[in-house]
């Protein structure tokens, strides 16, 4: 057996205009990145000053490009819906 000890990272920032909006769109990805997490990924999302900052940890390369597309995709509807 093999066992693939590798893990892969990412770590993704998000800039906005303006704290209010950064904090909007932490709000609202908030609950669905609890909900969206695998058993072999782990996510952690943070808000600093105008940024959202994404860090994401899975232990194969599909998975984390999987996880990178969910989490940029909700985040741009977010910041689309603090728009209008």
């Amino acid at each position: 057996m093999i066992y693939n000890l590798k893990s892969y990272k990412a770590k993704i920032k998000v800039s906005t205009s303006s704290k209010r909006m950064a904090a909007g769109i932490y709000d609202a990805l908030g609950p669905d990145l609890r909900m969206l997490q695998a058993s072999d990924s782990r996510s952690a999302l943070s808000l600093k000053q105008t940024h959202v900052v994404f860090k994401i940890v899975t232990s194969d390369i599909a998975s984390l490009r999987a996880s990178v597309n969910s989490y940029l995709r909700l985040a741009d509807v977010s910041y689309k819906c603090l728009m209008v």
